[in-house]
C-alpha cells in the first residue's frame, strides 16, 4: 500500500497563512508565502495566549541553506537586544515590521532626521538577519531649551550684513518669501519695526552663521533659536504677513537643526495663520508678491517636510494643487517657472506619499489575499514610479543639472536633490527581497505594463539615486559658495540605501566605488 505524507496541521502553520487559509512550508525564519508578501514570519500558540513558537517541527537546523532565500545569507545570530527596548516614536511601530507586512513606503515619525533614517535601518538589518553594528539610539529630548537669561547680541552692522547676503544664497534663492529691501531693514537693528523683526534678525544670523562659522565663535546657534522660541507666543499674537514669514523661517531653521518634530508643530501654526489672515486667498497672478511667495512658500515646504517627516500634510490650496497640470500645458513665465516646478514637486511627493499609505492601510484592514495585497503593492509602486518620472521630465530645460547660472544652478540642485530623495523611498525596499522573487512577483503582475522593467530593476534605481545624491551634495561643496544644500540638508537617506547595498553585494568588485564615496563623505 502506498503511504502518503501526513497532512500538516494548520495550528503549525504561521500566523499569517493561517490567516490566509494557505499552505505553509515552515521554513526558518521565513516561509515562502511570508517572504513573497513582505511579511515578517511569526507563530503564536493560541492554547498559551498567544505565545511566540520558538521552534516548529521543522527547525532552522532541518533547513537547507539553499532555502533561505534572503537577499544576505549570513550564520544565525540573535537579534540585538537594542531592538526590544528602543523605545518606539514612529506611525508603522517597530512591532508592526517585526511581525507584519512590509509597506511599500514604510512611513517612520520620530523627532530627527537622523531617528527616522535609523529606522529604516533597523529594519534592513533585522530584515537581512544582520545585527546592528551600533548601540542602541539615545532617547531623542523633545523639549526646549531653556532661555537665556537676557537676549543674546548680534553681530554687530558688518558682520550682520555679511550674515545676510550668506542667507540670500541659501534660504532665500531657494524660498524667495523675503524680499532684498526687507532682510536689509531687519538686519539694521535701528529700523526694526516689530518683534517679529528682531526674532527674523536672529533666524538670518543664525542661517548666515551655520553657513560661514568663522564669525564670532563665541555666540551659539542655539541661544539665538532657543530666544526666539521664548518670543513665539508674542508672535503669533501679532497676526501678520511679518510673523507668519518668521514662523516659516523659524520651521526651516529647525528642520536644518535636525529638530524635526519641533519644526513641524511650529510650521502648524505658521500655516494657521496664514489662512486665518487669508495668505491662501491670494490667487497665483495676485498683485500683493510678498503675499503670494509667503503663501506658495508655506505650501512647498510643508508638503516636503512632511514627506521627509512621514507625517499628514494639512495645508490644501486648489490653485497650487493644480500647478503641475497647469505647468504641463501653458508656457509660464520665466519668472514664475521656479515656483511652478517647486510646487509640482511638492504636489508629487505629497501623491507619492498619500498613496502609498492608502494601499498600506487596504492592505491591513481589507481582506485582502496574499496575492491580491502583492498585486495591488506592485501596481501602485509602478505607478507612482511613472509618476515621478514623468515629472522630471517635464521640468523644464533651464532647471535641469548643469546650469551655469549660481542661483538656477541652486535651484536646480535643490530640485534634483528631492528627486532622488523620493526615487530613495519609493525603492529603496526592493533592497530588503530577495530578487529572484520580485522577479516572480513581476512576471505574475507586472506582464504588459509600461513600469514593468521599472519596477524590475528597483533596488538598482534605488542605488544609483542614492549614488546621484551624494555627488549632487559634493559639487555643491565643490561651489566654495554657501548653498541650500550643503547648510539645510544632509544626504543620510542615500548613505545609508548605500551601506545596505555593499552589505548585500559585499563580494562584488563594483562595491569598491561605493567605499570611496564614503570617503569622500567622510572626507
Amino acid at each position: 500500500m502506498e503511504h502518503h505524507a501526513k497532512r500538516k496541521r494548520l495550528s503549525y502553520a504561521c500566523n499569517h497563512c493561517r490567516l490566509k487559509k494557505t499552505r505553509c512550508d515552515e521554513q526558518q525564519p521565513s516561509c515562502r508565502n511570508c517572504r513573497i508578501a513582505g511579511v515578517q514570519c511569526i507563530t503564536t500558540d493560541k492554547r498559551r495566549a498567544g505565545a511566540v513558537v520558538t521552534h516548529r517541527r521543522r527547525s532552522a537546523a532541518d533547513t537547507p541553506e539553499s532555502q533561505l532565500n534572503t537577499p544576505v545569507s549570513v550564520a544565525a545570530s540573535p537579534l540585538p537586544s537594542n531592538h526590544s527596548h528602543r523605545q518606539s516614536a514612529q506611525c508603522w511601530d517597530r512591532s508592526g515590521w517585526r511581525s507584519g507586512r512590509l509597506p511599500m513606503m514604510p512611513r517612520f515619525v520620530g523627532g530627527c532626521m537622523f531617528e527616522i533614517m535609523t529606522e529604516w535601518l533597523d529594519l534592513a538589518f533585522y530584515r537581512l538577519r544582520i545585527p546592528a553594528p551600533y548601540s542602541a539610539l539615545p532617547g531623542v529630548s523633545l523639549a526646549s531649551q531653556s532661555a537665556p537669561v537676557s537676549p543674546p547680541a548680534l553681530p554687530e552692522s558688518p558682520v550682520m550684513q555679511s550674515l545676510a547676503q550668506n542667507f540670500r544664497q541659501t534660504v532665500c534663492c531657494i524660498f524667495p518669501f523675503l524680499s532684498d529691501a526687507h532682510i536689509s531693514q531687519i538686519c539694521d537693528s535701528a529700523t526694526q519695526e516689530t518683534l517679529s523683526d528682531q526674532v527674523l534678525a536672529y533666524l538670518i544670523a543664525s542661517v548666515g552663521l551655520m553657513t560661514d562659522q568663522s564669525h564670532q565663535p563665541t555666540i551659539t546657534v542655539s541661544s539665538y533659536i532657543n530666544h526666539c522660541n521664548t518670543l513665539l507666543g508674542h508672535i503669533v499674537a501679532e497676526r501678520t504677513v511679518r510673523s507668519v514669514q518668521t514662523i516659516l523661517l523659524f520651521s526651516v531653521v529647525l528642520r536644518s537643526r535636525d529638530q524635526i518634530a519641533w519644526a513641524w508643530d511650529i510650521l502648524a501654526l505658521g500655516i494657521s495663520m496664514a489662512q486665518s489672515i487669508g495668505l491662501n486667498q491670494v490667487g497665483n497672478s495676485g498683485p500683493d508678491t510678498e503675499r503670494c511667495n509667503t503663501w506658495w512658500c508655506i505650501y512647498v515646504f510643508e508638503k516636503i517636510l512632511a514627506f521627509e517627516s512621514g507625517r499628514a500634510s494639512t495645508v490644501w490650496d486648489r490653485g497650487l494643487l493644480q500647478s503641475h497640470i497647469r505647468a504641463s500645458e501653458e508656457d509660464e513665465d520665466e519668472k514664475d517657472g521656479y515656483k511652478q516646478a517647486c510646487t509640482s514637486l511638492a504636489n508629487t511627493l505629497h501623491e507619492m506619499q498619500d498613496r502609498a499609505a492608502g494601499t498600506w492601510r487596504r492592505e491591513e484592514w481589507l481582506p485582502q489575499s496574499v496575492d491580491e495585497a502583492i498585486e495591488e503593492k506592485v501596481r501602485t509602486g509602478g505607478e507612482l514610479a511613472m509618476l515621478l518620472d514623468g515629472w522630471w521630465r517635464k521640468l523644464p530645460s533651464e532647471f535641469q543639472p548643469g546650469s551655469t547660472s549660481e542661483q538656477v544652478s541652486q535651484q536646480s540642485a535643490f530640485l534634483s536633490f528631492y528627486y532622488h530623495y523620493a526615487l530613495i523611498l519609493l525603492n529603496r525596499s526592493a533592497l530588503l527581497i530577495e530578487p529572484s522573487e520580485i522577479h516572480e512577483v513581476i512576471e505574475r503582475h507586472g506582464t504588459g505594463k509600461p513600469w514593468k522593467s521599472r519596477i524590475a530593476n528597483g533596488a538598482t534605481v534605488c542605488v544609483e539615486a542614492a549614488r546621484e545624491m551624494i555627488k549632487l551634495a559634493v559639487a555643491m561643496v565643490d561651489l566654495n559658495l554657501p548653498t541650500y544644500l550643503t547648510t539645510l540638508t544632509s544626504p543620510l537617506p542615500a548613505v545609508y540605501v548605500l551601506a545596505v547595498h555593499i552589505i548585500r553585494e559585499r563580494r562584488s568588485l563594483l562595491v569598491r566605488a561605493d567605499f570611496e564615496v564614503y570617503g569622500i563623505i567622510e572626507g
